[in-house]
């Protein structure tokens, strides 16, 4: 999609931030399952009897939390398969810098690829900031 050739060191460097970002996102989604698991149910909602609306069950508390959990996990699958499933040399720019946009990796992380690199980063991120 760009116009910019990769070193060699530039293309591992990137495999190494594809790795990290991934390993930042499935941490940032493991804790929000766990959070959302842990959530207390107030007392009432789990006293509610069972009832019915227009002859079809209402979801009792622990049901409805496990379709929050499924449509969560649901999401991240998706999120993740467009993200990082057949990643290949010519699209390991494109994956760090949409980490890097969305504060997955930050300046630290990318200062190890090359100046060119860096720089088409910076300015990319600087256009879509104004």
């Amino acid at each position: 999609m760009w116009n910019i050739n990769l070193t060699k060191a530039d293309k591992r460097r990137c495999r190494e931030l594809i790795h990290i970002g991934l390993e930042r996102e499935c941490e940032n989604f493991v804790k929000d399952i766990l959070e959302l698991a842990n959530k207390p149910f107030p007392q009432e909602e789990l006293d509610e009897p069972y009832k019915e609306e227009n002859g079809k069950s209402v979801e009792g508390p622990w049901h409805k939390r496990y379709i929050a959990i499924f449509k969560k996990t649901d999401e991240y699958d998706n999120h993740v398969a467009k993200r990082y499933d057949g990643m290949t040399g010519g699209h390991y720019l494109d994956a760090v810098l949409s980490l890097y946009l969305d504060g997955i990796l930050s300046d630290e992380d990318i200062a190890p690829l090359s100046d060119e690199i860096r720089d088409f980063i910076s300015r990319y991120k600087n256009m879509v900031d104004s």
